[in-house]
């Protein structure tokens, strides 16, 4: 059980000031030693429709992450995009109908506890942590974590122009492959967007409800959207080739 007066952002601070050229590594190791989790992982969005993995302490954390961005929903989804904490204290409850159902990725996970990392209006990242044995985590342990993720994201602000090439605005860690599931859903519901004249996110969500509705993966649909066909447009979707046309969201 985690001590009521631990104080988690001298660690978070310590971790960051030594991290250098494992940054992400500390920072995620800091962060379960402190709060006794035993998995965590920390991602960025460099655009919201672009998940940049950072680390990821084994394999297990790795696919948990992956799931969450790929099904565009999750503990790490909606801290980063929502901008606030997020705890989901029973993971193995089948009673509790709010949580999204990702028991398959998150095998043998209790809680999680999604810290964003943003500025005062945009989201940046966010630090997933995982607990496979009971840890009660209260809300003082939230805020604690939550601060201590602002310090962990001024190191990673001050530590990537350092390290990016001359004239790179990007970040300079590598990603997992598996992201790139999370940048085709976002096309094709950027797609979708333009084609019936709504919000990103609504298009989002339609790409979500046809999942549900077929019993396909989100990244099934959104292929489906991007592949071309010959159903009939009344006019292309941005980027697409000359000739080529697009299923709308009825023909799905």
């Amino acid at each position: 059980m985690l001590d009521a007066s631990l104080s988690i952002v001298p660690d978070i601070s310590v971790a960051a000031a030594v991290g250098r050229r494992a940054l992400p590594n500390r920072l995620c190791a800091a962060f379960t030693r402190s709060l006794g989790a035993q998995r965590a992982t920390l991602s960025l969005l460099p655009r919201v429709e672009h998940w940049q993995l950072l680390h990821a302490t084994d394999e297990p954390a790795l696919r948990a992450e992956a799931a969450q961005f790929a099904r565009a929903e999750g503990p790490s989804v909606s801290a980063a995009l929502e901008m606030r904490p997020v705890y989901v204290s029973d993971l193995l409850d089948p009673s509790d109908d709010s949580r999204p159902d990702l028991s398959e990725e998150f095998p043998g996970t209790r809680h999680v506890l999604a810290l964003p990392l943003h500025t005062a209006h945009s989201p940046i990242g966010v630090i997933c942590l995982y607990f496979t044995e009971p840890t009660p985590v209260t809300d003082a342990h939230i805020a604690q974590a939550h601060r201590a993720a602002g310090l962990a994201l001024e190191a990673l602000l001050r530590w990537r122009p350092v390290h990016a090439g001359a004239g790179s605005r990007r970040p300079v860690w590598a990603t997992d492959t598996r992201a790139a599931r999370w940048e085709r859903i976002h096309q094709a519901a950027g797609y979708i967007a333009v084609q019936e004249g709504c919000a990103a996110s609504e298009g989002l969500a339609r790409l979500q409800d046809v999942s549900a509705r077929d019993g396909r993966s989100l990244l099934d649909v959104a292929d489906g959207v991007l592949q071309p066909s010959h159903a009939v447009l009344e006019q292309p979707g941005p980027g697409a080739p000359t000739g080529e046309t697009r299923p709308t969201m009825s023909e799905l």
